[in-house]
């Protein structure tokens, strides 16, 4: 028999560690850009309330006759992707504060109205004062319900003895 150490290629350790020609597959940033089918797969969810398998079918190409459970799986897949999920919480955010801002700005406008309404001479006086107790139910001037910032707990004999007490005081008045 003979030695195999021989017969053993001498083998050098060879790394490759330049990022220029690295063939891995890099990271996206956090918040980088997405592809025009990503973005509209998120505004699909946000501003068209779409479900995700129905914006999945609407931005990518889908075949009819794909299984129920892998289109699922895949746009899962897709919306639990770092930069989705932050897009779309981006784009939630805006909505709601568009969505803030369009109350506010039919409010005034409202109230603004309501304002000429009231001080129009021209309209009767039964919807000039109509528009003045609009506004004046608009500001919290008729409220009805009494606030009590009491909150402490008490038996009811406590309850009974401050009625009392209280009662007293207005009727020696």
């Amino acid at each position: 028999m003979t030695d195999k150490k021989e017969y053993k290629p001498k083998l050098k350790l060879v790394s490759d560690n330049d990022s220029r020609n690295s063939k891995t597959k890099t990271n996206k940033v956090i918040g980088g850009d997405l592809t025009a089918k990503q973005m509209g797969f998120c505004r699909d969810i946000v501003f068209n309330d779409m479900t995700y398998i129905e914006a999945y079918r609407n931005n990518y190409n889908v075949s009819d006759n794909i299984k129920s459970n892998s289109l699922r799986a895949m746009a899962s897949k897709l919306r639990a992707d770092v930069n989705i999920t932050l897009t779309v919480n981006r784009l939630l955010e805006q909505k709601n504060s568009l969505h803030r801002m369009n109350e506010v700005k039919r409010s005034d406008v409202l109230l603004g109205k309501i304002e000429k309404m009231a001080d129009d001479v021209n309209i009767t006086d039964s919807v000039r004062l109509k528009a003045l107790e609009m506004l004046g139910k608009n500001m919290g001037l008729f409220t009805d319900i009494i606030k009590v910032d009491d909150k402490r707990d008490r038996t009811a004999s406590e309850i009974e003895t401050d009625l009392l007490t209280k009662l007293n005081s207005i009727i020696s008045k």
